[in-house]
């Protein structure tokens, strides 16, 4: 009998040996033995991805060589003009005054379009050379199309912000110096504006900046004092006020960078709701 009850004893410590070893295996469990703790763990705590840099680099614009080939077709020229995403690559040429190349061109030979072709008053030969004011001029289908001819091209600017926020550089190059020019003005005027001075004066000059912003159909984003260099294209338009067309002019107009470093491939636009229009 005490036999059975040694039995019966040694029986009853073993089972509650097995419940405490079970009891302990629950509570002391490593998270990492479980694998829904672990998903959970994981979820509620996601690695973030690092954002990928933005691409600030614009490829750089080289020219010079182009105006030796284009002095080597004609000893007239004196630059060489590249607007991205429009059919505008070309020579600019100069003559001893502003109709001579108005209808032949580059070989001199007929054509109603011309060529490009800077103010007679400009000097160009390096930055360091510039007049205030460099102009160039460029005929136009007359129809505003942005898709023709020579200047008509200059209309992507005046019709779609967007191709203004993408292309915010001008590269107008000297025999001497590549330069690149950003655009701040689009602008639809009279010639009664007189916008064409090579050589203003400091108050004529900043009077011109100010009328370029007030008629400009854009609001952008780029700073211009009387200390900067600027270009200006300048081209006929369709467009017209009190009937006169013929005496009307598109024209767009871009700062110097005083150097070359272009770090930004779109720049800040907004459609001016009232330019000045004359």
């Amino acid at each position: 009998m005490k036999q059975l009850h040694l039995l019966k004893a040694l029986c009853l410590l073993f089972a509650l040996l097995m419940i405490v070893t079970a009891t302990a295996g629950c509570t002391g469990q490593s998270p990492a033995a479980d694998p829904v703790s672990s998903s959970v763990s994981e979820s509620s705590e996601p690695e973030e991805e690092p954002e990928p840099e933005e691409d600030l680099e614009v490829e750089r614009v080289f020219l010079v060589e182009k105006i030796d080939q284009g002095i080597q077709r004609n000893p007239d020229t004196v630059g060489w003009l590249y607007i991205p995403n429009t059919e505008i690559d070309d020579a600019v040429l100069q003559g001893p005054d502003n109709d001579y190349y108005l209808r032949i061109d580059e070989d001199k030979k007929y054509d109603i379009f011309g060529c490009y072709f800077t103010d007679f008053r400009c000097k160009v030969v390096d930055r360091d050379n510039l007049v205030k004011n460099t102009i160039i001029y460029g005929h136009s289908d007359y129809r505003d199309n942005p898709d023709g001819k020579k200047f008509s091209q200059l209309f992507k600017y005046a019709q779609d912000i967007d191709f203004v926020r993408n292309n915010p550089y001008i590269y107008f190059s000297a025999p001497e110096d590549d330069l690149v020019w950003q655009v701040f003005a689009v602008f639809f005027t009279n010639i009664n504006f007189n916008y064409i001075q090579t050589h203003p004066s400091e108050e004529e000059f900043q009077y011109i900046l100010d009328e370029a912003r007030a008629r400009s159909e854009y609001i952008i984003d780029v700073p211009v004092t009387t200390d900067d260099r600027i270009l200006t294209l300048s081209t006929c338009s369709g467009e017209y006020v009190s009937g006169d067309h013929t005496n009307y002019r598109l024209v767009v107009m871009a700062k110097l960078l005083p150097t070359n470093e272009v770090s930004q491939k779109t720049m800040e636009v907004e459609v001016n709701p009232s330019p000045k229009k004359s």
